[in-house]
């Protein structure tokens, strides 16, 4: 049995009932030599979308999903940094427990990777179980971040996805219980050439 299958298994074996609540969110920042303000992309410059989470009670596990897509930009570049990340390539960063074993301790977060070559629209999706350990509640905090260039101008957009084989978002909690997180996407971006340089006079 493959990792996503027993991961699957083990999430939805955590939820029996129909019980759910509201107790985590999820929004999207951009940061880096790229990000000329929180909705503006410059062209040809490296840049981060960083993924924030809440979470207000404990948690044993999750599955979630993104998309990146766009109407009018072909391709975009996945920026290599070996060994510093949490897939092979590196461009996926995790944070604040999410980076190794600490909190999700069956092999810490799975990293879905079946459409992910830089030609859009891209999908990626992440999973983690809690077997001694838990995820317990906190305030904003970076948990994930994406190390992305865009080469041409247009509209960038972030957006959840579904992703074999959960084929949904779910956190599972104690007590038998879903959590369904709060999304505040799809978030938009605009990207842009770099403004000239401004003369001193």
């Amino acid at each position: 049995m493959s990792k996503l299958k027993l991961l699957s298994l083990v999430v939805s074996g955590l939820i029996l009932t129909i019980g759910s609540v509201q107790s985590a969110s999820i929004s999207v920042q951009i940061s880096g030599e790229g990000a000329l303000n929180d909705s503006t992309i410059i062209a040809g410059k490296p840049f981060s979308a960083d993924f924030y989470f809440t979470n207000d009670t404990t948690m044993l596990g999750f599955t979630i999903g993104f998309c990146l897509k766009s109407d009018d930009i072909k391709e975009i570049v996945h920026i290599a940094d070996s060994g510093k990340g949490i897939n092979d390539l590196g461009d996926i960063k995790a944070y604040n427990g999410w980076e190794d074993n600490s909190i999700w301790d069956m092999s810490g977060i799975f990293v879905v990777e079946r459409n992910w070559d830089g030609k859009l629209a891209d999908t990626i999706g992440f999973g983690g179980v809690c077997i001694k350990k838990s995820y317990e509640a906190h305030k904003k905090q970076k948990q994930l971040s994406l190390d992305l260039m865009i080469p041409t101008t247009g509209t960038f957009v972030i957006d959840s996805s579904y992703w074999p084989p959960s084929g949904k978002w779910l956190y599972a909690g104690p007590n038998q219980t879903a959590h369904y997180p709060e999304w505040g996407g799809p978030y938009t971006f605009k990207v842009v050439k770099e403004a000239p340089a401004t003369k001193k006079e």
